[in-house]
């Protein structure tokens, strides 16, 4: 019993003493801050911020909050570098307490003192429901009735202008606003909405004032019957403008349109019929040019044609093990081809079917398309898989059916069972509301962030991707148009890999709150860019994303390169832009993406784009050219097994980067040769070696910088 007793008292102070080497956090803040944040309705969130008694390097930590409906404290996040969280899940007149921990590789320290906090009422926030016109004519009468809500449904909301025409009035109580215009021009316009419970709201565009105007007009018609066709989309594209304008056929296939003298291509279009541009064409490239000129009218009719039935085919297969035994699963056929202006009419974006007693399925699917097949089994203990053995969408195999297709056979491998997962909701930056769409994450494996398993959201945007190998992982969502693909970052929006935050998934535990945030394409028109994505060698690369960008740095557009690396990306706006090429295990090669398109001369382009495969144990170089050696903190941090260490040079100059243990022995030697300036690169695989804190030094001519990174496994 003495004996027992004496081991009791050991494992105590042992436990506690691990627990000391751990240093507690202090001084822990809670603090509401007001801010209009996409998705919660412009409330705000819980700041927390905290100290500790020596420095954080090292350092992870885990935030605990109670909120009003728990019992107890819950982890809300981990693997957190900064001393300092910010909590946007929080409800109204609420009161939460909070506490956190740091915990590494030695173990984890006691909690920090609590912080609490109550949320104050929503504010009232005011925000306008409509668009105003943009183009006016001299002489003629421009209004527009502008509309503004606010959250509280007691607000009166009253309007006046800001900044304006002379001569432009703005309906206190209707919002009305009226103008004659008496020149040509640009004409800037800001209005002011505001609550008689605080909130305001503004609203600022410009209106276009042109000279004389012409019309066109016509009527469009069925060509099975003659009869008259009711809702078609006329699209008429200035070829020297970037814009486009629109009319809409009544219930007798009748259209009218006043336009700005100049030259323009028509587009006819309505679901269920063969698209066609005047005048009987089926591309922008050869569609005729009708020239409007002051006070005249032309007529352009058009004849459209139904588009035939879909003919059915089947997509068949198995779903095996190794060994050739049936697993059960859920076969699925994706639709790859995306597009704004749908031809068929509404049909089931994806077909499923679920294997029989032997393994086989059997998919029927709409001819014509090319769709990506995806197997994913009941049973936990096996990977899901896309054809051909791939982890993930965008590294999918197409498969193109014009007939029935037969033996898209899966293989499906065992793996370990954890008891952990990333998960969280897709939405809408700007509302908050949920998008659908397919979620990958991608593994940190040797210095690359690897492909490794997908999944779909439900029809409210939530997704969860289980049983995860432990690791560093990137997420990324592919949603419908008209949304933009994006990679988790929290609280703004990421597009390339780079820039997405990353999960940290230890064997136990979902990890939650994986928010993906993604935005719409801001604008749609009729030009088009196509071509191939190729490595430097001329191998294709398939499932790199190719990313449009507009002059004012946003995305407008993507494409998803196919198995020949070929990609296409349709519905630009006239103009200029540059495509960025983003492949997780590959850098950009090409000098000159831009590429510049317009509805006259050149509507659409072809743009091959080049990338080299990213080095994971060679050192690479990127420009500018720095003035200045430095050596940066190596990311990630702690790290398993690999992490990234950036230097900088220069001038050309012997360079030596090694990696010390503790006690001074060496245990790598990364960089050993002369190089010239530059920003260098270089992935340092730790696999053969233990957990614990290792130095790296950097000695380049007379520089010379250690600094301490954390291998933990």
């Amino acid at each position: 019993m003495k004996k027992l007793n004496i081991l009791l008292i050991l494992l105590f102070f042992g436990v506690n003493l691990v627990r000391a080497q751990v240093p507690t956090p202090t001084n822990l803040t809670a603090q509401f801050k007001q801010e209009n944040h996409p998705g919660m309705m412009g409330y705000g969130y819980v700041e927390l911020k905290w100290q500790m008694p020596q420095s954080s390097y090292g350092y992870l930590f885990k935030v605990f909050r109670m909120g009003p409906n728990d019992t107890s404290y819950r982890q809300i996040a981990s693997g957190l570098r900064d001393k300092e969280f910010h909590d946007y899940y929080v409800q109204p007149q609420s009161t939460y307490s909070y506490y956190v921990v740091a915990y590494n590789y030695q173990g984890i320290s006691d909690p920090s003192n609590t912080a609490s906090v109550t949320t104050p009422p929503v504010p009232d926030v005011v925000r306008f429901v409509t668009l105003p016109p943009k183009l006016a004519s001299l002489g003629v009468l421009y209004t527009y009735d502008a509309n503004a809500v606010s959250n509280q449904a007691t607000a009166v909301i009253t309007y006046s202008l800001v900044e304006g025409p002379a001569d432009l009035t703005v309906d206190s109580v209707t919002g009305i606003v009226t103008w004659t215009p008496s020149a040509g021009g640009y004409f800037k316009v800001k209005i002011k909405a505001e609550s008689n419970l605080g909130g305001k709201a503004f609203q600022e565009w410009s209106i276009k004032v042109t000279g004389p105007t012409g019309t066109i007009s016509g009527t469009v018609t069925n060509s099975s019957d003659n009869s008259a066709l009711a809702g078609v989309t006329v699209f008429f594209i200035n070829t020297n403008s970037t814009r486009h304008e629109v009319a809409y056929t009544d219930q007798n296939g009748q259209y009218s349109k006043q336009l700005v003298e100049g030259n323009y291509k028509i587009k006819f279009y309505k679901r269920g019929f063969v698209p066609e541009f005047f005048d009987n064409k089926g591309s922008i490239d050869s569609a005729d040019v009708v020239t409007v000129t002051a006070n005249t009218t032309f007529v352009a009719n058009a004849d459209l044609t139904p588009v035939a039935p879909p003919t059915l085919y089947t997509i068949s297969g198995s779903v095996l093990d190794a060994n050739g035994q049936p697993v059960k699963s859920v076969v699925t056929a994706f639709v790859v081809k995306d597009t704004t202006f749908p031809i068929l009419p509404p049909t089931p974006r994806n077909m499923s079917a679920v294997t029989d007693s032997l393994g086989n399925y059997q998919l029927r699917v709409i001819g014509g398309f090319q769709y990506v097949v995806y197997a994913k089994p009941f049973n936990r203990n096996y990977y899901p898989e896309f054809w051909d053995n791939k982890r993930t969408f965008q590294e999918a195999d197409r498969i193109l059916v014009n007939s029935n297709v037969e033996n898209i056979n899966f293989v499906l491998e065992q793996k370990p069972v954890y008891n952990n997962g990333i998960a969280g909701l897709v939405k809408d930056f700007n509302n908050g509301n949920p998008v659908e769409a397919v979620v990958s994450v991608f593994k940190l494996n040797n210095g690359r962030f690897k492909p490794f398993k997908s999944t779909r959201t439900d029809s409210l945007g939530n997704y969860l991707v289980e049983n995860l190998e432990p690791g560093n992982y990137i997420v990324f969502a592919k949603p419908r148009l008209p949304y933009l693909p994006g990679y988790y970052k929290a609280d703004t929006v990421a597009f390339r890999w780079r820039d997405a935050d990353t999960v940290v998934v230890s064997e136990n535990g979902i990890v939650e709150n994986i928010n993906i945030n993604l935005v719409t394409r801001p604008d749609t028109g009729f030009a088009k860019i196509s071509g191939f994505v190729k490595t430097v060698n001329g191998d294709p690369v398939a499932g790199a994303v190719v990313l449009t960008y507009n002059l004012n740095g946003e995305v407008v557009a993507y494409s998803i390169s196919s198995n020949d690396g070929s990609y296409q990306i349709e519905n630009l706006v006239a103009g200029d832009y540059t495509l960025v090429v983003d492949a997780t295990e590959y850098e950009n090669a090409s000098s000159d993406n831009s590429v510049s398109l317009n509805y006259g001369s050149n509507p659409s382009t072809t743009k091959d784009l080049f990338l080299n495969p990213e080095s994971t144990t060679g050192v690479k170089s990127n420009s500018p050219v720095p003035s200045s050696y430095s050596l940066s903190q190596n990311y990630p941090n702690p790290f398993n097994p690999s992490t990234q260490i950036r230097f900088t040079i220069p001038e050309k100059t012997n360079v030596k980067l090694e990696v010390y243990n503790l006690i001074g022995q060496k245990v790598a030697d990364l960089v050993n040769s002369e190089l010239s300036a530059g920003e260098y690169s270089i992935t340092f695989n730790a696999s053969g070696l233990s957990s614990g804190i290792y130095l790296y030094r950097l000695q380049a001519g007379n520089f010379s910088s250690v600094k301490k990174m954390i291998l933990m496994k």
